[in-house]
């Protein structure tokens, strides 16, 4: 089962980004099952699945958790319609049913799931452990590109394979014009950097001391909620009693000294000011965005059983 090391920086704007980009840079078929540990110690890790978070304002120009499946669920549709064109009998599986946790961009912040699970991401409903996979050639014609990582422009009976093979193909028919990815970048700053700045605020420096006085009482000694997600005691299969108990009180003092509300009000503080400073180029991003969520509803609408 996976654990969530550190907490997720990346809100739905990282979430964003991880759609947008994960067709153009993908290498393998997309992945139905998950399992293991999450590794790094990357502070801008997306978690297992999509998050229900506090209202950030970058959040105003992000796809929501269900228009991120939507847009999965259709790219899916047209690589598999495109797998049909070569006469491969091979289909990506669509995206499982939407799951939706509680964020954890701040840390633990449910209490029944730090009870039941610690620090580790609850299992996910509905998915199916292990995907069938493409053989080589299948993934020459999905992928565009061969064993060695080459690209592939043509099938084995001289069919031209799309730039990106089927699965890129599909992104490209989604974006419905060019990538902005400058435009990604900056929300993708945004989110990350106003997560930093938060953290050398005095409000939240003083929360985080209260925080830790309040869990010290409990008999567990962390500095910040941080310290304690990121307990490598915690790096285990599956969660032990201890964690349950360390991530019980964790979540217990952030509520009693108002943690998650003080840190949330200062983030958003911050963040008003950027996305202010950035709104021409934010603007442009969400118009792009409301294409291709009506560019998916319309491949759903046409190739949905």
């Amino acid at each position: 089962m996976a654990r969530q090391d550190l907490p997720v920086v990346t809100s739905r704007a990282l979430a964003l980004v991880a759609t947008v980009l994960m067709a153009t840079t993908a290498c393998s078929a997309p992945q139905v099952g998950t399992g293991g540990k999450s590794g790094g110690q990357d502070m801008a890790r997306s978690s297992a699945a999509p998050s229900a978070s506090a209202s950030l304002p970058i959040e105003k120009f992000a796809l929501t958790a269900q228009e991120s499946h939507t847009v999965e669920r259709a790219k899916v549709l047209l690589a598999n319609e495109c797998l049909r064109g070569f006469g491969l009998d091979y289909r990506i599986p669509e995206p499982s049913p939407l799951v939706v946790e509680s964020s954890r961009r701040y840390g633990i912040a449910d209490r029944e799931v730090a009870r039941d699970h610690g620090y580790h991401l609850p299992p996910q409903a509905g998915q199916a452990d292990v995907a069938k996979q493409p053989t080589e050639a299948q993934k020459a014609i999905l992928f565009g590109t061969n064993r060695e990582g080459e690209q592939q422009t043509t099938s084995s009976d001289g069919r031209t394979i799309p730039p990106g093979g089927c699965y890129g193909d599909a992104e490209v028919q989604l974006n419905g014009g060019p990538l902005p990815e400058s435009d990604i970048a900056v929300a993708a700053t945004i989110d990350k950097e106003s997560f930093k700045r938060s953290l050398d605020d005095k409000r939240v420096g003083q929360a985080f001391r209260v925080w830790s006085t309040c869990v010290e009482r409990h008999g567990y000694r962390y500095q910040d909620p941080m310290a304690s997600v990121s307990d490598r005691a915690f790096d285990t299969e599956e969660p032990t009693q201890r964690e349950r108990a360390v991530a019980l009180a964790d979540m217990d003092c952030k509520t009693e000294v108002g943690l998650l509300k003080t840190w949330g009000a200062v983030e958003t503080e911050i963040q008003t000011r950027m996305v202010k400073s950035k709104s021409s180029t934010l603007n442009r991003l969400r118009s792009f965005q409301k294409r291709k969520m009506s560019n998916a509803d319309e491949v759903i609408k046409r190739l949905s059983n």
